[in-house]
């Protein structure tokens, strides 16, 4: 559970809100409540100035993905896809001394658009049967806060 003050660095996937609302009615409590689609970058994140995550989002090509491959872990069921890679390792490099999740995870932990956490097998299983294909055109970086919610604090369009 994240903490006042925590943020995070997410690349948005507006084409998942569909995918998300229609587990959220039918597996209540799976997916958070407002999360309309991202994928992590970094979490948490450390304070990083404007200027800075301009300059890096300025570097970034906007790629199109579909995110196309199941996974799941006990209690987890994401999308994700080879295509993210690339943009991951572009992001990441530039805070080398953060540890994605604080190393729970390893040190390079494969991004993905998470659909729920918190199920039980049957329900895992469920929701990634109904885990269609999310194409998606990703081209910002958001930073965003948390504050009992989490709000966007920082908007950073790709420039490539």
């Amino acid at each position: 559970m994240p903490e006042p003050g925590q943020s995070a660095l997410i690349i948005p996937v507006p084409a998942a809100a569909p995918l998300l609302a229609r587990i959220a009615a039918a597996f209540p409590g799976a997916v958070r409540d407002g999360d309309t689609g991202h994928v992590t970058m970094l979490y948490p994140f450390v304070p990083a100035a404007a200027e800075k995550l301009a300059a890096v989002a300025a570097e970034l090509a906007p790629v199109d993905v579909v995110l196309d491959r199941v996974v799941r872990e006990p209690g987890f069921v994401a999308l994700t896809s080879d295509a993210l890679t690339p943009l991951t390792v572009a992001v990441r490099r530039h805070w080398p001394e953060v540890a994605p999740y604080g190393g729970r995870f390893g040190p390079s932990p494969e991004a993905h658009l998470t659909l729920a956490m918190g199920v039980d097998d049957a329900a895992g299983a469920t929701i990634a049967a109904l885990a269609a294909p999310v194409p998606a055109r990703l081209d910002q970086l958001w930073v965003l806060t948390y504050a009992g919610t989490w709000r966007v604090t920082g908007r950073y369009p790709f420039g490539g």
